[in-house]
């Protein structure tokens, strides 16, 4: 598995510009005073689909069939794209989070703690994002993949839709509801956030597996 984290890895090295611009980019949001919650969570994000960029190289001019010439197991490459993704995904949410939280200090604000709160918050949401696209990626392919995505993200912004006009009409408040469950104790509801993304990220793997053993090259 180490020999799989290298290459993607190495492989990332090639694209070390856009790395550059990407994280130049969003220093400058936050010196320029954009929502920091919004950068923390646009940078996490976009360095967790990586991931999938590194699955579509992979798949490649027939890769797979090289690449499991090498000493493998399917189980193995499933679980490094996670822990791929995880580290990607994760060393951009501590640089900007890092960088996001000595602004506010600098600008003297007091909002630094429930900043560090909302963050934790987007993390979760990146392993749930995490989980959710690369079985996708790895079943359907890069093309059909994306496709495939765009009709998910477009499901649950409907599933919200729906659920805010249906709260609307039986005159339920979502926003009071939300603030008295995080009001309650904030620190079992952040766990309880933690375990629940580990755990998609869990069953997102072992669907990857299933789909990996079930692959002919």
């Amino acid at each position: 598995m180490r020999g799989l984290l290298i290459k993607d890895i190495l492989l990332l090295k090639n694209q070390m510009r856009f790395f550059l611009l990407f994280f130049f980019l969003s220093a400058g949001m936050l010196l320029a005073d954009f929502d920091s919650v919004f950068v923390i969570n646009y940078v996490t994000l976009i360095f967790s689909l990586f991931t999938l960029s590194s699955i579509s190289y992979d798949e490649f001019d027939n890769g797979y069939a090289f690449l499991f010439t090498l000493p493998i197991s399917r189980n193995q490459y499933a679980a490094e794209k996670y822990i791929f993704g995880l580290l990607t995904g994760g060393s951009a949410w501590i640089t900007v989070t890092i960088f996001a939280v000595i602004m506010n200090l600098v600008r003297g604000r007091a909002d630094a703690g429930e900043l560090v709160v909302m963050a934790f918050l987007y993390l979760f949401i990146s392993f749930l994002f995490l989980a959710a696209v690369v079985p996708v990626q790895l079943k359907f392919g890069a093309e059909k993949g994306r496709l495939v995505l765009i009709l998910l993200i477009g499901v649950i912004f409907a599933a919200g839709f729906i659920v805010v006009k249906t709260a609307k009409a039986f005159q339920l408040d979502l926003s009071s509801a939300a603030e008295s469950v995080t009001a309650f104790s904030l620190g079992p509801v952040m766990i309880v956030l933690f375990l629940i993304s580990l755990a998609a990220v869990f069953v997102s793997y072992l669907v990857s597996v299933k789909i990996m053993k079930k692959k002919q090259f």
